[in-house]
């Protein structure tokens, strides 16, 4: 592929003429389409096909808009811009798909989720915005919901994180006393009778704050348990199914919490409800272990939590010993279950240098313990977030772009900036293999998600898609073909694009989603 960057004119014409359809009724018609498709043809543009056009779902915070891109470069790149509510900065909270082939999109400030058809036509359908159960309006979508994920057992259900008011934590819309709330959502396939998505569940939580949520999962226990962490409170709610008298599943708060303060770090009193610093900030559930693992940045520890017990098993300090000056910042967990991969810097030792850093903990050893990594390529480099390819064979780290809490000038003059490194994290217990190192538009900050193709649950990159975003202004993203590590297209989307999904159909069904750090 050849380096393009559309122009606004080839993107403002993108694909027009279907109208919203039930799904049921073009179901064969897309089946058409999807086999007919394959070729391409110099006579004329190809109709699009949404059953086999992968898509990146990028969010454009300052217009409150998603864009979907194709990726397959068939096409004019934009398919269509969707009105996710009305204009307000930082609105839009995540996004997810469903294994019923939907697509959400929480809206922060409205206490709405987006239900979006992204196959039902040439362009996605925005076809309803859930807020609550028309047959009972209690349960309903809480107070600012923020992260949505999907459900690991059962891919059809989704869960909403509300961290309640701003200011208080507590989640005045769904009544809650103590804290925030989690919304359950479920939906089904595509085909005759199938139901559109709908709010089925909700449960208080009695912490406040940020909610981060992981799954302990069968075969380790007999039925699956979410674990909710809550960070200005610092404890864990677990929360149970339970089965209601009309048949549906309910999900509700255990009476045991996980509170996670420390005696070695503070006076603790012994009420889960009593707030401390612990500041949970990550939560992974690890296949190899059979364990929920939570990464306390307020005390720089990771703690092990057995779902048989509901107890804190193992904790381990991520504090390096004198003379490091490394600080942790971020946690994230290799595809196989084995591995944590600590992301920090050092931003004292050499006053001329930003060096990042990497360390790893490895779950199955009998004692806990960090073993850091130099690694040359992270020199002048502030770490950000970083996604694994499900095979596990590559590592895709992007860069922070903040100079301003920098003490020393050469350390801000001489830092790299808007750029994406690509690693081998295959020779894990030892160091990642650096592989390249990517240039990128300049920006204020870069979001990242990857196109993931081939065998089930071990698919690896055909593509970083990395969003170049900076607050009141157009941006763009920047489309980079994994086998040359070279960007191949630069698109222009909406005002502060600060968010990216990518989205096929059957990729939930695959389970070939790029695994995230926190």
């Amino acid at each position: 592929m050849t380096n393009t960057t559309y122009s606004a004119m080839s993107v403002s014409t993108h694909l027009r003429g279907m109208r919203s359809i039930p799904r049921h009724a073009l179901w064969p018609a897309l089946m058409l389409l999807a086999a007919c498709s394959g070729g391409g043809s110099d006579s004329g543009p190809e109709t699009n096909s949404p059953l086999s056009t992968p898509m990146a779902l990028v969010v454009n915070q300052d217009d409150t808009t998603l864009t979907t891109l194709r990726l397959d470069g068939k096409h004019s790149p934009v398919i269509s811009t969707l009105s996710l509510g009305p204009v307000q900065a930082d609105a839009i909270g995540g996004v997810t798909f469903s294994l019923g082939e939907w697509v959400f999109v929480t809206n922060t400030e409205t206490n709405k989720v987006a239900a979006i058809d992204p196959i039902g036509g040439v362009a996605p359908i925005l076809e309803s915005f859930l807020d609550e159960n028309p047959q009972d309006p209690r349960v309903k979508i809480g107070q600012r919901p923020t992260r949505i994920y999907r459900d690991p057992v059962d891919k059809e259900v989704l869960w909403t994180m509300n961290d309640g008011d701003a200011a208080t934590g507590i989640d005045t819309v769904a009544n809650c006393s103590q804290g925030g709330s989690v919304s359950v959502l479920h939906n089904s396939h595509l085909g005759v009778g199938g139901e559109k998505p709908r709010v089925t569940s909700i449960a208080c939580l009695s912490g406040k704050g940020e909610h981060l949520i992981a799954f302990a999962r069968p075969p380790a226990i007999a039925q699956e348990n979410a674990y909710v962490s809550s960070k200005t409170t610092g404890l864990i709610s677990v929360l149970l199914p339970v089965l209601t008298a009309n048949g549906n599943v309910a999900w509700s708060e255990f009476s045991t919490k996980i509170d996670l303060c420390d005696s070695a770090k503070e006076t603790c009193d012994g009420d889960a409800t009593t707030p401390n610093h612990s500041l949970p900030s990550g939560m992974f559930w690890s296949q190899a272990t059979e364990k929920i693992y939570g990464y306390l940045s307020g005390y720089e520890t990771v703690v092990e939590i057995d779902p048989k017990t509901l107890t804190v098993t193992r904790t381990v300090s991520i504090m390096l010993p004198a003379p490091s000056m490394t600080l942790y910042r971020s946690v994230g967990i290799t595809p196989n279950g084995r591995f944590l991969l600590l992301i920090g810097e050092d931003t004292l030792s050499d006053p001329t240098k930003v060096i990042g850093k990497f360390g790893t903990i490895d779950l199955t050893a009998p004692i806990l313990s960090v073993t850091p990594f130099s690694i040359p390529q992270l020199e002048n480099v502030r770490p950000a977030p970083l996604q694994f390819t499900p095979d596990g064979k590559r590592l895709y780290l992007s860069l922070s772009n903040k100079i301003s809490d920098l003490a020393f000038a050469a350390q801000a003059h001489n830092l790299k900036l808007d750029r994406l490194l690509v690693f081998d994290p295959s020779t894990l217990p030892a160091p990642p293999t650096f592989v390249a190192e990517v240039s990128l538009p300049a920006a204020d900050m870069h979001a990242m998600d990857l196109w993931i193709t081939g065998p089930q649950g071990a698919g690896s990159a055909k593509a970083a898609v990395v969003t170049n975003a900076t607050a009141g202004d157009a941006g763009t993203v920047s489309l980079i073909d994994a086998a040359t590590n070279t960007i191949t297209a630069t698109i222009p989307v909406g005002k502060n694009p600060k968010q990216v999904t990518v989205y096929y159909y059957g990729l939930a069904a695959s389970d070939n989603q790029a695994i995230l750090t926190r």
